[in-house]
């Protein structure tokens, strides 16, 4: 955008990421500038906001452990 708006939320991005990769995406989203917004339902789901305060929902597909159905 041209000029900063001062409104929250202008984007908001969903994103579904294998149990086991959750950690190690939500750590390259901080190390790349993100910050932490909320935690309260992890290890589920995580709230992340980039510098301009948008923010992005990291949540986890499929339960934890290995998968029962792969040979």
């Amino acid at each position: 955008m041209d000029a900063p708006r001062p409104q929250r939320n202008r984007v908001h991005v969903d994103v579904w990421v294998p149990y086991d990769q959750a950690e190690a995406r939500i750590a390259a989203a901080l190390a790349a500038g993100g910050r932490l917004v909320n935690d309260a339902d992890a290890p589920s789901n995580w709230v992340l906001a980039d510098p301009e305060g948008n923010e992005a929902c990291v949540g986890v597909a499929g339960p934890p452990g290995p998968a029962t159905d792969r040979p």
